[in-house]
């Protein structure tokens, strides 16, 4: 699978040790396939909910899902990410500078880098401290 959008969030890799590497790799490979399956309408035929599934993200970070999920059109109803403020800032600003996010959360979508939130119909950054 390639993320057609991390480029937009990432300036450069991170060099970790490999070990490293495949533990994220893994964490990310487990969680691509059961949001897959979770939101795949052919895996839950008989489910009448199909249209009102949530997702939320604690700690977000700059994961790209939620856009990779808009693309293949198997987006949730509303997909939820909380975050620090630091974080959620930058993702808003982020958000904001590149049309095809921007397009992606909706031409209603309400941005503030500021206060780090981004607020549509079907998708919700903010930021918060679980402290």
């Amino acid at each position: 699978m390639k993320d057609e959008y991390i480029h937009l969030f990432v300036r450069r890799p991170v060099r970790r040790s490999p070990i490293i590497n495949r533990g994220y790799f893994a964490r990310w490979a487990v969680l691509q396939k059961l949001l897959r399956q979770f939101l795949n309408p052919k895996e839950n035929s008989g489910d009448s909910s199909q249209s009102k599934k949530q997702i939320l993200s604690l700690g977000a970070g700059f994961d790209t899902i939620y856009f990779q999920l808009v693309e293949e059109g198997i987006a949730p109803y509303l997909y939820v990410e909380l975050d620090f403020l630091e974080v959620t800032s930058k993702k808003a600003s982020v958000i904001d500078q590149h049309k095809q996010l921007k397009d992606k959360v909706g031409d209603n979508a309400f941005i503030c880098r500021e206060r780090g939130e981004v607020i549509s119909d079907h998708y919700k950054l903010l930021p918060v401290d679980f402290a």
